[in-house]
């Protein structure tokens, strides 16, 4: 059935029913210089296979049913700007945002060059999508947040958007209305996706600090500075991307930010595997700091409520799977950690303990007084777990704080380890 296009849709102007803009302005885009592994010239669109990790939204099972039909007359998975023609193909199917009511895509993006004698390059992007007719809430939300929100930049440390544009496509059905946003592309995916794959689900603390010191640096220099500070809001272990650069064999740890923010792990890996714990992909929630925490609170939020969901993204790194089945079960292990200033071996012991199951025979394990994480690292934690916020550290000061050195070597071949 065709669509009734909504002549009301504020992000469609009444001239040819889309827009975009990039870097703040309407403007052509700047050539944007290919990666070494993406091909060049653009292949065929019919030789890229397309890929599908699971049936996140309507937008992907709809696309997932295009792709695996048998019709010849199916339509190309090809998104195109009326700005400026410039064309996203979708390949793979690689996360989604607002509760399941986006899609997120693994595109190949390729600059449109009609009067130039130079081959378009191409070049792997993100592209976050979402229907504005079913979704007008999250659509003007997404909108908002691409129009006010970081842009992207080559050495910053926040994933920041390229571009963000509406269009009307017959990809899925008939005249959708789809808002698009270009993000940088992050070929691991989220330190919890990652940490996922793994047979323990967590990392170890001569890897965490490579991590957090870029999260820190990211949060000084671009989200809590001093003449315009923002915040965050929403910190934890899958709002932190990892990408390869197969070309330079470097490894980059970025923060997503608003516009940026999305879930990479598919269905298996999400919520079923939680249970009966808290998911922690809702952690900035139930994690909040003390002062934020309920949602009369929200509007109190600000650095330091950052810094302390920082400590807890610390501790998701360090143990895995947070034991925490209600906000009780969080404020006891905050406060066990402040009162014997230093981490446990495990978590999940120290909750038995306390519940008096198995209390003889775990005894010698939970109360050992051997320090099993550094003292460096637990003052970061203990620092950032302040109940009052005005005596929690800012991102500058826990920078310079001993824990933090470089380790990005070792890091990087944790990542490729867990490759397929």
């Amino acid at each position: 059935m065709k669509k009734n296009q909504n002549p009301y849709n504020p992000y469609l102007p009444k001239e040819n029913g889309s827009t975009s803009f990039e870097n703040g302005s309407t403007s052509s885009p700047a050539s944007i210089d290919p990666p070494s592994n993406a091909p060049d010239p653009v292949p065929s669109f019919a030789s890229l296979p397309l890929q599908f990790d699971s049936n996140r939204s309507s937008l992907s099972m709809r696309f997932a049913r295009l792709s695996t039909s048998e019709n010849q007359q199916v339509r190309q998975p090809i998104i195109t700007d009326p700005h400026n023609q410039d064309q996203y193909l979708l390949t793979s199917d690689i996360g989604s945002f607002s509760h399941g009511s986006g899609a997120v895509f693994k595109a190949l993006y390729t600059e449109h060059r009609p009067d130039s004698e130079i081959t378009a390059h191409s070049r792997w992007v993100t592209l976050k999508i979402i229907d504005m007719n079913d979704n007008e809430s999250e659509s003007r939300d997404l909108w908002r947040q691409g129009k006010t929100g970081l842009l992207d930049t080559p050495y910053g440390k926040i994933i920041g958007s390229r571009k963000i544009f509406s269009v009307v496509t017959n990809i899925f059905s008939d005249n959708d209305e789809l808002l698009c946003v270009v993000l940088p592309y992050m070929s691991e995916g989220s330190l919890r996706y990652i940490l996922s794959t793994r047979p323990q689900k967590k990392l170890s603390e001569e890897f965490i600090f490579v991590v957090l010191k870029q999260v820190l640096i990211g949060l000084r220099d671009e989200i809590h500075v001093e003449f315009n500070p923002k915040v965050h809001k929403t910190l934890n272990a899958g709002d932190i991307f990892v990408h390869f650069d197969d070309a330079t064999q470097e490894i980059s740890i970025k923060l997503a930010y608003e516009v940026s923010v999305y879930d990479s792990e598919t269905q298996n890996q999400g919520n079923n595997r939680y249970a009966p714990f808290m998911n922690p992909k809702n952690i900035f929630r139930w994690g909040a700091a003390p002062e934020v925490y309920e949602k009369q609170n929200e509007g109190k939020s600000g650095p330091k409520s950052d810094i302390w969901l920082f400590g807890i993204t610390a501790l998701e790194l360090v143990y895995g799977d947070l034991p925490v089945r209600n906000r009780v079960d969080f404020n006891y292990i905050v406060d066990e950690i402040r009162k014997k200033k230093k981490l446990p071996n495990s978590l999940k012991k120290m909750m038995i303990k306390r519940d008096g199951r198995f209390k003889e025979v775990m005894r010698n394990v939970v109360n050992r007084k051997k320090r099993v994480f550094s003292e460096e690292f637990e003052e970061i934690i203990l620092a950032c777990l302040r109940e009052n916020p005005v005596n929690r550290p800012s991102a500058d000061q826990l920078l310079n704080a001993p824990f933090f050195c470089d380790s990005n070597d070792r890091f990087k071949q944790y990542v490729l380890n867990g490759r397929n």
